[in-house]
């Protein structure tokens, strides 16, 4: 082991771009990428957590085989290896729930049909993850040259595939509560209530995840806010756990009746009570 790791180069000892190649061992002399060592607690804590959500996500999916719901476990799974487009998943999933709701309460109470909300936003979410990779890339292969050259073409790329993101996501909030107040006169149960106090958390999280990467970004790769790692672990994991987790507890295929079910009538059921 010892010959090993003498055999084994510094990062000091190598050029900027070979650096870029791979993993190399721990060299104080070489500042960290971010302006900081990670902390290694910490990293290990979001990844037991977001695995344990991931499994218990996968369970759920198919204990009940509503495969839409795999995309909370997708998400999950995005997190864990650090994927900065994962919180579309958790999105994408959440304009499903809203689907369902207005599919119990009826269409007249959503200014779109269940079927355009999940073609709308899904679709700029799918556009945020394809231009945040352009850019990652970008970004990465200036960084990786040699010598060094300028990031801010990739970063303002991955800016705007976030900004997207953070903008979608706020208009389908807007969309959302619109849904919830028209349909206020709606009865609605104690696990139908629940159900929409744990999207709205869940939406707040991603939402304001999205603001403080964009703002994040905006700062660039040496600013105040991507180079203090306890903003990263609130902002951003502690966040996502939030959003992940509530689903767990609080799943909407144990507390959205099945189509067609006894309960799916609702709006039916309060045109013959106003009828009468």
């Amino acid at each position: 082991m010892a010959s090993l790791l003498k055999r084994t180069p510094l990062a000091s000892q190598l050029s900027h771009h070979d650096r870029g190649q791979g993993c190399v061992a721990y060299d104080r002399q070489v500042l960290p990428t971010y302006g900081y060592k990670p902390n290694t607690a910490a990293g290990i804590v979001f990844v037991v957590v977001f695995f344990i959500t991931f499994l218990t996500h996968c369970v759920q999916t198919v204990v009940k085989r509503k495969w839409w719901y795999s995309l909370f476990a997708v998400g999950a799974l995005g997190m864990i290896s650090m994927d900065t487009s994962s919180p579309c998943f958790f999105s994408a999933a959440i304009y499903y729930v809203l689907g369902q709701l207005i599919r119990l309460w009826g269409p007249r109470y959503s200014p779109l049909s269940p079927r355009l909300y999940l073609i709308i936003f899904a679709s700029f979410d799918l556009l945020s993850i394809i231009i945040q990779a352009v850019g990652g890339g970008t970004a990465s292969k200036a960084s990786a040259a040699e010598p060094p050259q300028s990031t801010l073409t990739g970063t303002h790329e991955m800016m705007a595939g976030i900004i997207i993101q953070l903008v979608s996501m706020s208009v389908f909030a807007i969309l959302f509560l619109w849904v919830i107040w028209s349909a206020r006169a709606v009865p609605k149960d104690s696990k139908t209530q629940l159900l929409l106090v744990t999207t709205s958390v869940s939406a707040a999280c991603i939402i304001i995840r999205n603001f403080y990467r964009a703002i994040e970004l905006s700062q660039g790769w040496k600013g105040y806010l991507i180079t203090h790692e306890v903003y990263f672990c609130v902002l951003d994991g502690a966040l996502m756990v939030i959003a992940a987790v509530v689903f767990n507890l609080v799943h909407p295929a144990w507390r959205l009746p099945a189509a067609g079910g006894p309960e799916s009538s609702v709006e039916q059921e309060t045109e013959e009570k106003t009828t009468r």
